[in-house]
């Protein structure tokens, strides 16, 4: 067993060779010298361990019993601290490690969303940081239950939201509000009314009373279904509901110039490189001024990411300009008809509550610097929409002379 004492304020083994090595260890009692470890390697040579402070002493001693003396290794916490003074760097770096684990765990530097389905990440990540919580908040500052009263007037979608800190990341559990279906307000009576003219090819009743039948002709306003369905001897009110089909006849005229501007680059690069540090935007180089009005710009960022994915709040964000001229080029008939056909089409598509193009008539023409195109198209579309109205005693009357049929959209 080692002295504690040596181990602590440091201790040195000695190598004592000579020809007779049991009186250099009688000098070092009589010296007083505490010495430990005595270890015979031969009849000339014995190591023993001593305390540091003490190996000029010991080294007199067994010198006077005609030994020579060999020093080993000297080791203990003292002699390694001082060791380690020498060294300031590698200090500074300990203690700057120390620091950062004692300290860096009560702050929160990495977000990780769980729970959101409709509602995207970066959204709740920036509804935090508006609040205060965001890369480097103190830990013990967060407050969960205050979080969440703020968090779902900013976000109404969220039902419920909570953080909780694990080290340097926090775990942002959301629950996302169901949104219930909205259902049919089916109390108030209504008509159905055709929004367009064309000829029935499909219908199905779901609810009041059919007045046209699959091949009639109906013009834009007409009452398809009613909502005051007569049962002979009375009426009754209903919320009428059907899906009615018919083939439409669409048209229209369009216009677009002969001519258009196209780009032509000047073969000229502008590139600036900008690190973005939370807020801040730091120029590293490149020309940041805007060079004309007639310049693409196109931006590419960067963001830097630890392994396992979390993400720093630095960026690294590269701006690439090009500049560019702008000439006057004819355009040709065939281009302008096809644009022209395409806007014709997507217009007419997006005016039907549902249903196809059948078939398609243009006509091209140019006249004055333009194109002119005068255009047909033949469709299948639901012509139904539901028209609520205003009912009087009378309509439960039935003397034989009321009208079903009404080309009026609102009903009575």
């Amino acid at each position: 067993m080692g002295n504690w004492r040596g181990k602590l304020l440091g201790q040195t083994a000695l190598e004592l060779f000579g020809a007779d090595p049991a009186t250099a260890l009688n000098r070092l009692t009589a010296g007083r010298i505490p010495f430990w470890d005595i270890v015979w390697k031969d009849q000339f040579t014995v190591s023993v361990v001593v305390p540091s402070k003490a190996v000029g002493h010991a080294r007199a001693a067994a010198e006077k019993a005609m030994c020579e003396v060999r020093e080993g290794k000297t080791r203990g916490a003292l002699p390694w601290l001082r060791r380690l003074l020498r060294r300031p760097v590698l200090v500074l770096c300990l203690l700057f490690n120390l620091a950062a684990a004692l300290l860096l765990p009560q702050f929160v530097f990495f977000y990780e969303v769980e729970g959101n389905e409709t509602v995207p990440e970066a959204q709740i990540l920036r509804a935090l940081e508006e609040l205060g919580v965001g890369f480097g908040t103190f830990g013990p500052d967060i407050r969960p239950q205050w979080i969440k009263d703020h968090m779902l007037n900013l976000i109404p979608q969220l039902q419920w939201i909570t953080v909780t800190q694990n080290g340097c990341l926090a775990q942002v559990v959301v629950r996302e509000r169901l949104e219930l279906p909205e259902t049919e307000d089916r109390t108030a009576p209504a008509h159905v009314v055709a929004t367009q003219s064309g000829i029935i090819t499909g219908q199905s009743i779901l609810a009041g009373q059919a007045l046209f039948e699959v091949g009639d002709t109906v013009v834009a306003g007409d009452r398809l279904v009613s909502g005051l369905v007569d049962l002979e001897r009375t009426y009754v009110l209903e919320h009428a509901n059907a899906e009615i089909y018919a083939r439409t006849w669409r048209k229209g005229t369009v216009y677009t110039p002969d001519s258009c501007l196209r780009k032509t680059y000047t073969g000229q690069v502008f590139r600036s490189v900008w690190l973005e540090i939370g807020r801040r935007r730091i120029k590293i180089f490149g020309n940041s001024g805007i060079l004309s009005a007639n310049c693409d710009k196109m931006i590419e960022r960067t963001p830097w990411t630890l392994p396992g994915g979390y993400t720093l709040p630095v960026t690294l964000v590269v701006e690439t300009c090009r500049p560019y001229t702008l000439e006057e080029v004819p355009l040709s008939a065939v281009d302008g008809q096809m644009c022209l056909e395409a806007w014709a089409e997507e217009t007419v598509s997006q005016a039907m509550v549902a249903g196809k193009i059948l078939e398609r008539g243009f006509s091209l023409t140019r006249s004055q610097g333009c194109y002119r195109l005068d255009w047909s198209l033949e469709c299948e579309e639901m012509i139904a929409r539901q028209v609520e109205f205003e009912f009087t005693k009378e309509d439960f009357t039935y003397d034989g002379t009321n009208s079903q049929r009404r080309t009026d959209g609102a009903g009575d």
